[in-house]
């Protein structure tokens, strides 16, 4: 009856560790509508900025020379573009990011191996179990 006692809580562990650890794993962060809303506004200022900059490269190409007006306005629409930009990234700040790592080796995007997940969780069971039954014998051994 012993052993069962000090199986049966091993068991119980190592169970849960499998059930919870793998869907936890697995999980992606969501972004807030505040940072979706942001980043929304810092992609059209930047599409505006490079439409700007895309219709002054035109009228040079074509031999023309672009106005005081239309060069301002094109400053104006990279500045706004920027801070669009600056803005999104401070209210972004509190989430994770999403998707797969540029640089580095590795990552939690690239998804979890579940096989290595229920060795590890087994071998701390294991681990455990080990433990218990040396503590057992020891106990016994004193008597």
């Amino acid at each position: 009856m012993r052993s069962i006692r000090y199986t049966l809580p091993a068991a119980a562990a190592l169970t849960v560790a499998l059930g919870f650890g793998a869907p936890i794993a697995h999980a992606a962060p969501q972004a807030s509508a505040a940072c979706d809303a942001a980043t929304t506004k810092a992609n059209q200022a930047q599409a505006d900025s490079d439409a700007a900059a895309a219709d002054l490269k035109k009228q040079e190409e074509a031999g023309g020379h672009p106005g005081t007006a239309e060069e301002e306005n094109a400053s104006s629409l990279a500045n706004a573009a920027a801070l669009a930009t600056t803005d999104a990234q401070r209210v972004c700040a509190g989430t994770s990011p999403v998707g797969p790592m540029k640089t580095g080796v590795g990552g939690t995007s690239e998804g979890s191996n579940t096989a290595s997940l229920a060795t590890g969780a087994g071998l701390i069971g294991a681990a455990g179990i080990g433990v218990m039954a040396m503590r057992r014998r020891r106990a016994d051994s004193t008597k």
